[in-house]
């Protein structure tokens, strides 16, 4: 299934943590009413669409994995044809879990633990709408993955509903937005340090990374992996920007 990358367990968390946290001190965002509504409706509702969608998602047969034209596919995703992981499948499931946890690090300081409340709802708000946009696109495009097209990969992974996941990324989406977006708030909360261009290498780094495996493992082309990456990196620069404060 493609809605395995809900932000609501990461929401719990940080509003968890949050009750032992005191807010004070300055404040780089004011979050504004009128954005969260906007943001929390369309997330909730794009997600609700994509449920139905994804209920009509019929699983290929062999004769449908038989008529695929390899012929049709870009030059440039036929890479992703040529390979098959599963444990290149697994590391970028750990990078991934990585990216997850990047925006705690922005409570190591005194800065990030006073603004800890503010930063919980922009990394929940975009962390719903990626995730949304993701199982929306999956659902909408139904693109089979490049391992249909690999003879060496089994018929009964190629007859499964997920097969028809691969457009966009949803690895990359959201390893971009949980990468990016703490990049973006440290330097929110950090204006003048030095270390933004290790913060913001590092931001790169994953998501780079996890694409390329995606790749590796069969379960993307390049186009996947850049659209994914470029939509997670949109939204983490979209909404912490939402709710920046005028001061």
């Amino acid at each position: 299934m493609p809605f395995r990358y809900s932000p609501a367990f990461f929401f719990a968390l940080f509003f968890s943590l949050f009750q032992l946290l005191a807010a004070q001190g300055i404040r780089p965002y004011d979050p504004d009413p009128t954005a969260n509504a906007v943001l929390l409706g369309l997330g909730g509702s794009i997600t609700i669409g994509s449920m139905f969608l994804d209920k009509r998602v019929k699983p290929m047969t062999e004769d449908d994995v038989r008529l695929l034209d390899f012929d049709r596919i870009p030059g440039i995703d036929r890479y992703s044809t040529r390979h098959l992981s599963l444990k290149t499948d697994e590391v970028t499931d750990k990078l991934l879990l990585t990216s997850f946890a990047s925006p705690f690090f922005l409570l190591l300081d005194r800065d990030g633990r006073d603004n800890f409340d503010d930063m919980a709802l922009i990394v929940f708000q975009g962390a719903l709408l990626n995730s949304a946009l993701i199982n929306l696109s999956k659902a909408g495009v139904r693109r089979p993955r490049p391992y249909n097209y690999n003879p060496d990969a089994p018929i009964d992974l190629k007859m499964r509903k997920s097969s028809l996941y691969s457009f966009y990324s949803g690895h990359v989406a959201t390893a971009a937005y949980f990468s990016f977006t703490t990049a973006r708030l440290y330097s929110d909360l950090h204006p003048n340090s030095k270390l933004s261009p290790f913060v913001w290498t590092a931001a790169a780094l994953i998501p780079t990374t996890v694409a390329y495996g995606r790749m590796r493992a069969g379960r993307h082309f390049f186009t996947d992996v850049l659209v994914g990456f470029a939509a997670g990196t949109a939204i983490a620069l979209t909404v912490p920007a939402l709710h920046r404060s005028g001061e």
